[in-house]
Parts: structure tokens; C-alpha cells; sequence
């Protein structure tokens, strides 16, 4: 598995009390009704590193948006920080925080950055 691959998963299995957050299938047909509901995505590969004429890696940019009707995120701002964290170490930010009047919602976005870099199993190097 590599490491943005890991993230994006871990992303959307994010789960507080028992309860998964709820992911929009896309950013505008089919917004969950939740109290809170997130979006992951994978913008796009920023960038690539070559040798011997093959692709050896490349880094991946991406974004992670959390909507919600609470101002604190109902626990869940702190779960995706935590999970970035874990994933990509400091390779991400808060990149807004707004109040969305026409919906209602609080919204955070985070931006991040990770590599398509096998992670090794459990026991290897």
C-alpha cells in the first residue's frame, strides 16, 4: 500500500463513537444531510522523480474538506488533523476555516501533500 493510498482510506473511514463520517460521493450532486460529512480528494501529482530513465516516485497533492452545522466540527476537525499527522507527518495545513451563510455549514479544508512511496509491512525495513 503507499502512503497516499493509506491516507485516502484513512480519510474515509474516519469513525468517532461508533460512527463513520459520512463522505459526499462528489463536492455538489450528492452532499449527505448529515450534521457533519466530509470530502476527500486527490487533486492531482505534483510532481515526479526519475532515475535510470523509470518514475522511482511521485508526490501527490490533495485535499480534505469537513462540513459541519457545529462550530467546534463535532469532534471530527480534530480526528482528520490527527490523522494527517499520522499519515503525512507536517506535509499538510489548515488552508481555510469559513462560515458558509447559504448553507449553514462550517467549513475546513486542509491541503496535503504525500508520496506514492511503498510503506513496508509490519516486521520489514
Amino acid at each position: 500500500m503507499t502512503e497516499y493510498v493509506r491516507l485516502v482510506q484513512e480519510l474515509k473511514n474516519l469513525e468517532q463513537n461508533g460512527i463513520l463520517l459520512p463522505m459526499a460521493e462528489d463536492e455538489w450532486d450528492t452532499r449527505p444531510n448529515d450534521a457533519s460529512y466530509g470530502i476527500v480528494s486527490l487533486d492531482f501529482e505534483a510532481s515526479q522523480l526519475h532515475g535510470d530513465g523509470l518514475k522511482a516516485d511521485a508526490a501527490y497533492e490533495g485535499s480534505a474538506d469537513l462540513f459541519s452545522r457545529e462550530r467546534s466540527g463535532a469532534g471530527w476537525v480534530e480526528l482528520i488533523t490527527g490523522t494527517l499527522s499520522d499519515c503525512c507527518g507536517g506535509c499538510w495545513s489548515l488552508n481555510s476555516h469559513t462560515y458558509e451563510r447559504e448553507t449553514g455549514l462550517f467549513h475546513w479544508e486542509w491541503t496535503f501533500q504525500t508520496t506514492d512511496t511503498e510503506i513496508p509491512e509490519d516486521g520489514e525495513n
